[in-house]
């Protein structure tokens, strides 16, 4: 089997996409979104996190490594994963590839959503009429955008050193997105 990361600009459909693979590959859909706010919703993180996330900013390193190598190596080994919104930072792609290798692990692929950030725009701002997250407003996406832009998006560079990025075009409708991960991860499995 096989563990995945999913990359894209906010707005992407990494979530989406995610959903569906997870449901493809059996593969447990690791959100680190969503786990944040559960840890939230559930008091246990400082209301620090909140501002973090609401402000569209990235929490620091040190709090999210600590958190979700905690949430990862309590499923490792019995689930394969696939990643969505994490990791964020080379630290934390390291960080991970480190875990992998230390439980001999194969690590994981990486599919990149390639989305150009008018469409990303346009793509939240709809979403967010339905979503009620507090970072679906147009101030904090333009943040979200620029610190996928400066700080995410490099990671895909240290990815294709590795030989495990996969480009996947965003644009096309749900289905077709998926029909081209598909065919692209058959082809490196």
């Amino acid at each position: 089997m096989f563990n995945l990361i999913i990359f894209g600009p906010p707005g992407a459909g990494k979530g989406t996409q995610a959903q569906k693979l997870a449901q493809q590959f059996n593969l447990y859909h690791f959100s680190s979104g969503e786990i944040l706010r559960q840890e939230i919703k559930n008091n246990k993180l400082d209301k620090k996190i909140n501002s973090y996330l609401n402000a569209g900013k990235l929490v620091p390193d040190k709090l999210i490594i600590t958190l979700m190598r905690e949430k990862i190596e309590n499923q490792l080994g019995k689930v394969n994963f696939i990643f969505d919104g994490y990791p964020r930072t080379l630290k934390q792609a390291k960080m991970l590839d480190k875990i992998f290798n230390e439980k001999k692990i194969k690590p994981a692929l990486v599919i990149s959503l390639e989305l150009e950030e008018e469409i990303a725009l346009q793509r939240i701002l709809a979403r967010s009429k339905d979503s009620n997250r507090s970072d679906d407003v147009l101030k904090v996406i333009k943040k979200r955008l620029k610190i996928y832009k400066k700080t995410t998006a490099p990671l895909l560079k240290y990815y294709a050193q590795k030989n495990r990025l996969i480009k996947i075009n965003g644009r096309p409708d749900i289905n077709q997105v998926n029909e081209e991960i598909l065919t692209k991860i058959k082809k490196r499995r």
